[in-house]
């Protein structure tokens, strides 16, 4: 319930007709963005029903600040008022005084028990091919019915980028509205998400069949790159914690290279033959980011940590670089010209920065694979984060030594003779029945590493015959499992139609799980089955999926959505499968702290908690510790860029039930006041001082060198991607800068000397610039190319970059001196 005392003179009073008539055709009557590109509000002031976008301009803002008195906006997507007098989120259907007319009624979907016929309806909108595009539709659809995705998008809004390109997240949250409305029709067009994964991956252009897998692999990756967030840690705990893997990949691209397919020269891959395999994302940035710019630090900042040029190899990005311990002049000593750390410029302190999103919280898992040598027993460990698990299926050999036992024993006894002999001769043709545990068991049992797949023992120094196996350590809230059915072996591909025989409830994984696992929840329940129909030459996706609504399974065939009887379901060939934690333990205190919440407890203070940790209170299994990362920083202040929408990100819950969700789930301490943080707001206005900066001495360095570098002398080469990086970051369309420049992919060695690399994409430099670069971010190495022909690879000449950082330096403090005499 709200109270808001301007809905008298800040609401008209319309009728449903008129209502209807102002959301045709929706869009900005300044800009002209639609629903598929904004987030559109519009004015409830009478006679006036202005809509206005929510973007860089934000139109329905200005509209407010002209007219102060149209204080009242309703968003058209997501059906939520915002007045701007109360500075808060109000309750057109609950609101105190109440709303006259058609706005003051409640909307169908949030009438749960009122009508079963609407409740029932969200959710079961089919979507349309548009040119061989049923794996997506497929996907999209096991996606929408994972409740912890679908409502964080569609109840956390704010955190969805706006200006992010192609914006799929924001794409994505359009089309899941709308399939989640009771009123839409039968079947909408997906075009808003094809067009945002076509931007991003080129491969899905054209009107080619495609693997679904790849597809979902792909749609999380930008999803997680777009909705991708630093997890806030101490510094204390940054220095103490040691990094478990430097390079986290997905289980399913590390399975591709274990023996459990390579025992028996097998390789299983997707069923797009000539598709590239697509890494899943790596969770952990390689690029290295800086904690800090190092422009116009304090003295107590300049002493705390903070890095001053060095011509030593640990100011490289790594010690692989040529000569780069070899080098006398790059030594740190009295004599070298850097040795004084107060006539450099400071470097930036770079540190890896780990990164979630809602993809990462909902679908990671982490399993630890051990290795032991057979020799002398040692056994190595590496802890690897998984988005999928990519199940091999076993044949019959394997299928046998799997079980210790003949495949079809007792089945006689059971079955009958009759029974038996069938099964005998469909194994022929279809292979032998599979459970998903016995995929599971093979995927997790023993590998044994020898011949050519010998394990390397550091202790041995040698090649040795080892064991290899893995357990998991962290299960992930919803896990995806994806089953090898398609196999290329030259020019020639098939598929494995072995009938996998999977649960829809109590999928229990506890056999695979490490003693040291964190989860405490092993029990899964199906949401989800892709199914593929046809051969490895192509064929046709369909979905399962189960309502949460209705507790109903359906069957998806692009636009065409029919109910189906769970048996149905069980029967299927399954190629993705969608397995949910059972969450029935927390259905209890979800209920009391409703209760709580509709308890009239008065009290002076608000104690907020974040939307998006209450989003997976209600949906997932274990929500873990109460989380305000989303909005608050680790200074307990609000974030900077969410200063706006801090008050619709997190709601107020009384005394009774925050000290409930404390007891029970621990996490952030109280939050009484969304306050922004000063501290991240100055190191905020730090960070665009130091863009700037940089920008500007580019610019002048590029404005100096008026001369055609080819013709004149030697040009120092820069790798394309990681300017790009650069250019994105000080032109404000990355959040983080680039990290250590890396040269090594534009040369090659043949024999004694170096040879540039054929089509590799690279900027020529003058010297100046590539100082100024190099002097910023470190890396190297340094390759020149010779205006006679030829490259020269060499090591960063120590002198130059003192005295570009010298006079970088001067101009630091002229621009500090400047900014404080400002202030």
């Amino acid at each position: 319930m709200s109270r808001c005392k301007h809905v008298g003179k800040g609401v008209g009073v319309l009728c449903q007709q008129d209502l209807d008539q102002l959301l045709v055709n929706p869009s900005c009557e300044v800009c002209r963005l639609t629903t598929e590109k904004a987030n559109l509000w519009l004015c409830l002031y009478p006679d006036c029903y202005m809509m206005g976008c929510a973007e860089k301009r934000d139109h329905s803002t200005l509209h407010n600040h002209e007219y102060p008195d149209h204080c009242i906006q309703l968003n058209v997507s997501t059906w939520r008022a915002w007045c701007y007098e109360c500075n808060n989120e109000l309750l057109l259907a609950d609101n105190v005084p109440g709303v006259r007319g058609v706005l003051g009624l409640k909307r169908p979907e949030t009438l749960a028990n009122d009508s079963y016929q609407e409740e029932s309806s969200r959710g079961l909108v089919g979507l349309c091919n548009l040119g061989n595009t049923c794996y997506m539709n497929s996907a999209i659809q096991c996606l929408s019915n994972t409740p912890a995705l679908t409502n964080h998008f569609l109840q956390c809004p704010d955190l969805i980028p706006r200006d992010c390109k192609p914006n799929l997240s924001f794409a994505f949250r359009n089309l899941l509205s709308k399939m989640w409305d009771p009123s839409s029709p039968g079947y909408i067009e997906p075009s808003g998400v094809l067009q945002a994964i076509r931007a991003s991956f080129p491969a899905f252009r054209g009107f080619q069949q495609h693997d679904s897998q790849e597809f979902l692999r792909c749609m999380m990756d930008q999803l997680h790159k777009e909705l991708s967030e630093p997890v806030l840690r101490d510094e204390e705990e940054d220095d103490n914690k040691s990094e478990e893997a430097d390079n986290i990949e997905s289980l399913s691209e590390l399975e591709s290279n274990a023996s459990l397919s390579s025992e028996h020269g097998e390789d299983y891959e997707t069923a797009s033959e000539n598709s590239a395999k697509h890494t899943s994302r790596k969770r952990k940035h390689e690029d290295h980011l800086d904690k800090d710019s190092g422009l116009g630090l304090t003295e107590s900042e300049r002493t705390r940590g903070s890095h001053v040029l060095s011509g030593s190899p640990n100011s490289l990005s790594d010690q692989e670089y040529l000569d780069a311990a070899s080098d006398p002049g790059l030594s740190s000593g009295p004599g070298s010209p850097l040795g004084k750390s107060e006539d450099v410029l400071e470097l930036r302190h770079h540190k890896p920065r780990t990164y979630h999103s809602i993809i990462t919280d909902i679908f990671d898992g982490k399993l630890v694979s051990s290795v032991k040598c057979l020799s002398c027993d040692r056994v190595s460990k590496t802890t690897e984060t998984f988005q999928d698990l990519s199940l091999p299926i076993p044949s019959l050999e394997a299928l046998t030594s799997l079980r210790q036992r003949p495949l079809n024993v007792s089945s006689e006894e059971e079955d009958g003779w009759l029974y038996s002999i069938l099964k005998w001769i469909a194994s022929w043709f279809y292979g032998p029945d599979v459970t998903l545990q016995d995929c599971l068991a093979f995927f997790f049992s023993e590998d044994e590493l020898k011949g050519d797949n010998m394990y390397s023992c550091e202790r041995c120094k040698k090649l040795r015959n080892g064991l290899k196996f893995s357990q998991v350590t962290q299960l992930p809230d919803t896990l995806s499992i994806h089953l090898k059915r398609f196999r290329h072996d030259f020019a020639f591909s098939s598929k494995i139609s072995t009938r996998v025989v999977f649960p829809l409830t109590g999928l229990d994984l506890s056999p695979w799980i490490h003693k040291e696992c964190i989860s405490s929840q092993t029990m899964y329940d199906l949401t989800g089955v892709i199914c593929h129909h046809g051969t490895a030459g192509g064929g046709h996706y369909t979905s399962y999926c189960y309502n949460a609504d209705n507790g109903n399974w359906y069957h998806f065939d692009d636009s065409i959505v029919t109910q189906v009887d769970p048996s149905v379901v069980s029967s299927a060939e399954a190629y993705v499968l969608f397995y949910q934690k059972n969450g029935d333990h927390l259905d209890q205190i979800r209920k009391e702290l409703r209760l709580a919440c509709r308890e009239s407890n008065v009290s002076l203070v608000k104690y907020y908690v974040s939307n998006p940790w209450l989003v997976k209170l209600q949906n997932m299994s274990e929500p873990g510790e109460i989380d305000n990362s989303s909005v608050l920083c680790k200074h307990g202040g609000v974030l900077p860029h969410r200063s706006e929408s801090a008050e619709r990100l997190c709601s107020p819950l009384p005394l009774s039930a925050w000290r409930m969700l404390y007891e029970r789930f621990g996490g952030a301490a109280a939050v009484t006041s969304l306050k922004p943080c000063q501290i991240c707001l100055a190191s905020a206005r730090a960070e665009e001082r130091q863009r700037q900066f940089e920008l500007s001495e580019f610019e002048l360095l590029r404005n100096q060198d008026k001369v055609d570098i080819n013709s004149t002398g030697e040009s120092y080469l820069l790798v394309t991607s990681w300017f790009s990086t650069w250019e994105a970051w000080v032109l404000g369309k990355a959040r983080e800068p680039p990290g250590p420049i890396n040269n090594r992919s534009l040369y090659m060695q043949r024999g004694n000397s170096y040879v540039q690399r054929p089509n590799i994409d690279h900027f020529k430099l003058s010297e100046d610039i590539w100082s100024l670069f190099l002097s910023l971010y470190s890396g190297g190495p340094e390759v020149v190319l010779r205006p006679g022909g030829g490259i020269k690879v060499t090591t960063p000449r120590p002198a130059r970059i003192a005295s570009i950082a010298a006079r970088l330096q001067a101009r630091c403090n002229e621009i500090s001196r400047i900014s404080e005499s400002q202030a």
